[in-house]
């Protein structure tokens, strides 16, 4: 059995070893937290350094990476008052590029310093304190602030003072002039008058050490000591709170107790202690919630109360208490360690007896030494297989030859929600995969193996795993053999590639709309020459016939046929090449409010429309024409979807900032978002047909309804905005689509452009084009507006009759596409004149840009009014 588990496992490590060279995996980390730490005190400080000890063992078992920064404000030595500014001036210009998840505040004066510069040092950041004496220091209404309070347990220490010395009716507290002081002081006076306002109380405070001692050598007997932290200065040298406590003990001749663990072993009885590191903890587990993205303000504050009984056996034994009087399961320290309490002839009979029993025991361990060794190597190996099995990414797990699990890796457990290895063990795929169609499919897979006896690679399975999400695998299944080569189980490794079929599915797409995209510019040209010529000499035919006649009528629906057809063909540009030309800052929620307006009046009474916003004025860099035609494209697919049933149409708007790993997944940059929700509760969409629901022509409709386009553009026009598109649904669940758009922090509308003006007076027009279609057509038209035409069909002759007619001549209207020149080289030779520019192509106006005669571009097919505005265009250079 145990040859075979070697086996087995070997097999398995070089498994494991050959799938590590996949350059895909990577070793999962921990999020990353930044905290920092605002100590009042120096590090050195016993009390101080407990808490952080406290925060550290709590912080650094988490699940996440701690970068703990740690600031000492070293109030104990300098006045606070003096270094608060000069501390806020360096912490300023430290913390200028620094963002902070939480702050912890330990003790009164670090309170006090964030009350007064949080606003300008940590805007937003949760606070969470500790070490502050009193509730009544926490300002509640600065908000996003929570903590512990430290609450030293004085009713303890005083119950067991008097109980060790009941003639004691007076009791001299002793403390510094810090603000950490005079709180204290004030919890002391508070408490007293609930626990024993019969004993006499006296303050020490901001005495010099000299001083003290010379008190508490003449102190009468009915009197006893409480410390608290005090931190002295002797002709500029520093004495900690032990040095001083050691040098009032060495003193005086009445018992001393405080409540503060750290200064027990200097001089202090004992009393009911308060733990720095169990405070540091409690802190640092609230802090720990709010990292969880628990609300600081919603985490009640805590009043710790000390409760551990801690006492100095050295000191008891100077003032000759009875340790009998202690509370039951009191902390005694240095006590003296009891070795020897026996009899001698009791002791050297069991110290024999042992000696005998130990000589066996060895002679036993001898024998079983190698048989010891070779199973410690064995389970080394087993363990070090298992750590290695666990720390790598794939799902990797092993089953007999009836299909049962014998075991997982961690990553596998995880995947598949399962609560431990053991839990799986002799159960099947159907068993343990909550998505039962995978279940079904790997028991077949894993008998395929074995019937077969040859391994099956890469095999992609897509699957909905424990937490309900979509995901796909890519599955290997090997046999796993014996010595004699038998198989005796089945090994298999898994490799979660949801990412990448997603950013296959993007790239699949890209490539139909490069296809689309190649096809349509191809087109378009030639195709809008014929347009163009329809509709002018439509337009021609339709002023010889008699107004309101039946060949009227004929005509005019020859010219909506035309006109339909231009714009089929600008959608197909739209989503295949995408232009920014246009774009500018645009407020996203207006155009929503637009949109609802045109579609309110049509819209049944059984759809409800669900509007939520979360602030007007969201702007993005965009064409507000086409942002337009996306919302009201989407829309109407919803408005289709719920017609029959009703429902709920819903329009969402927010802002979202996007990290490195949830913007590449959508194919576009991380950054700030505007994200734009349109969903509606009705039939969704099939899974089988999700996937080409924005191809060109695709269409689910009756071909009255539509002509398939309207998701296609909808995608051309995001990514031509740099943005990305995501859709939700399942049949009978309704369908979201999140749009994405990058948003733009200029919040500044443009200008209104000022009404042109169309002359109407007659202009000499030299007319280029080399289409004997159009050219029949269009001089025709200007003609009929009172202009004089020159129709020229090569340009090289119409630059030698507009310069021998330079004078006569107002305006050119040439054509982009020529074979001899195109119009931007004809614009350039005849640079002093105005010249409007025609083309079938948007990538005219990119070129005319260029040559600043350009007036004007008309993009094919064109009418009567848009000659008549490109015109007015002239005089409105001039």
């Amino acid at each position: 059995m145990l040859q075979f588990r070697l086996r087995f496992f070997a097999i398995s490590l070089l498994f494991v070893i050959c799938s590590l060279l996949n350059p895909s995996a990577t070793m999962a980390q921990k999020e990353k937290k930044t905290v920092l730490y605002l100590n009042s005190y120096h590090d050195g400080y016993q009390w101080s350094d407990n808490v952080l000890e406290g925060i550290r063992n709590v912080l650094t078992e988490s699940e996440y990476m701690i970068d703990l920064q740690i600031e000492y404000m070293d109030v104990k030595k300098y006045n606070y008052d003096i270094i608060k500014t000069t501390l806020y001036t360096l912490y300023k210009e430290k913390f200028k590029y620094e963002i902070f998840d939480v702050v912890l505040v330990s003790d009164n004066d670090a309170l006090s310093f964030v009350h007064e510069y949080r606003d300008k040092l940590f805007p937003d950041v949760p606070i969470v304190f500790c070490g502050v004496n009193g509730i009544e220091t926490v300002d509640l209404a600065m908000g996003n602030i929570t903590g512990v309070i430290e609450n030293f347990d004085l009713a303890g220490t005083l119950d067991i003072a008097r109980e060790l010395h009941p003639h004691k009716k007076r009791m001299i507290v002793f403390g510094d002039d810090s603000i950490t002081g005079h709180a204290i002081a004030k919890q002391v006076e508070n408490k007293m008058l609930l626990s024993d306002p019969d004993l006499h109380v006296e303050f020490w405070f901001s005495l010099s050490v000299e001083e003290t001692v010379k008190r508490v050598e003449n102190l009468p007997d009915d009197t006893f000591l409480f410390f608290t932290p005090w931190y002295q200065t002797v002709n500029g040298r520093f004495f900690t709170t032990e040095e001083v406590m050691e040098e009032i003990y060495a003193h005086s001749k009445v018992p001393l107790y405080t409540s503060w663990d750290f200064l027990l072993g200097h001089g202090v009885v004992g009393g009911s202690m308060l733990s720095g590191a169990k405070h540091g903890s409690t802190a640092a587990q609230i802090a720990l919630q709010v990292l969880h993205g628990q609300e600081a303000e919603t985490i009640p504050i805590m009043i710790e109360e000390a409760g551990s009984y801690m006492f100095d056996y050295n000191v008891m034994t100077r003032l000759d208490i009875d340790q009998s009087l202690l509370p039951e399961g009191a902390t005694i320290i240095n006590s003296p360690k009891i070795f020897y309490e026996l009899s001698k002839e009791l002791f050297w009979t069991i110290m024999i007896s042992f000696f005998l029993l130990f000589t066996a025991l060895l002679f036993l361990l001898i024998a079983m030494s190698e048989r010891r060794k070779m199973e410690r190597q064995a389970l080394e190996q087993l363990s070090f297989l298992e750590t290695l099995m666990d720390s790598i990414p794939q799902l990797v797990s092993w089953k007999d030859l009836q299909g049962k699990y014998l075991g997982a890796n961690r990553t596998f457990i995880e995947f598949f929600g399962i609560d431990s290895i053991e839990s799986m063990r002799d159960k099947t795929a159907k068993d343990v995969v909550s998505d039962k169609d995978y279940g079904n499919w790997s028991t077949q897979a894993d008998a395929a193996v074995i019937k077969e006896r040859r391994p099956f690679r890469k095999m992609r399975r897509h699957l909905i795993d424990h937490s309900g999400t979509s995901g796909w695998l890519e599955v290997n299944k090997v046999p796993l053999l014996d010595q004699a080569g038998k198989i005796v189980g089945i090994l298999s490794t898994a490799e979660n590639i949801t990412k990448e079929q997603n950013l296959e599915k993007q790239l699949i797409q890209s490539q139909k709309m490069e296809a689309i995209g190649t096809l349509a510019g191809g087109i378009a040209h030639d195709f809008n020459n014929i347009l163009t010529s329809i509709i002018n000499s439509t337009e021609l035919a339709m002023g010889d016939v008699e107004p309101g006649s039946q060949t009227e009528k004929d005509l005019q629906r020859v010219l909506r046929a035309a006109r339909r057809g231009s714009r089929v063909v600008k959608q197909i540009l739209s989503f295949s090449r995408p232009s920014s030309e246009g774009f500018q800052p645009t407020d996203i929620a207006q155009i929503i409010h637009e949109v609802l307006g045109l579609l309110d009046a049509s819209l049944p009474a059984n759809i409800a429309v669900n509007l939520e916003i979360d602030s007007e004025k969201m702007m993005v860099n965009s064409d507000p024409t086409q942002i337009h035609q996306v919302i009201l494209n989407l829309c109407t697919n919803a408005f289709h979807a719920l017609r029959e049933v009703g429902g709920t149409l819903g329009i969402g708007l927010s802002t979202v900032c996007l990290d490195i790993e949830q913007a590449v997944t959508m194919n576009i940059t991380d950054g700030e978002y505007v994200k734009m929700t349109i969903s509606d509760s009705g039939h969704g969409i099939d899974s089988e047909i999700i996937d080409n629901i924005f191809d060109p022509f695709f269409s689910t409709k009756d071909i009255t309804e539509g002509t398939g386009l309207g998701l296609a553009v909808v995608h051309g026009i995001i990514k031509g905005h740099k943005g990305a598109i995501k859709v939700h649904s399942a049949p009978g669940e309704g369908t979201c689509f999140e749009i994405y758009l990058p948003k733009s922090q200029d919040n500044d509308f443009p200008a209104d452009a000022d009404t042109i003006t169309i002359d109407q007076g007659n202009l000499t027009i030299l007319f280029v084009e080399d289409d004997e279609d159009q050219l029949n057509s269009v001089p025709r038209i200007l003609r009929e507006m009172g202009h004089t035409v020159i129709a020229i069909q090569d340009p090289i002759i119409a630059i030698e009759q507009a310069q021998l007619q330079k004078d006569a001549i107002d305006v050119i209207i040439s054509d982009y596409d020529m074979p001899a020149m195109n119009g931007t080289q004809l614009a350039k030779t005849l640079e002093d004149f105005p010249i409007i520019l025609v083309s079938g192509r948007e990538d005219a106006i990119i070129a005319a840009k260029k040559q600043p005669n350009i007036i004007k571009t008309i993009i094919k097919p064109y009418d009567k009014q848009d000659l008549k505005v490109a015109l007015g265009a002239k005089y409105d250079k001039e």
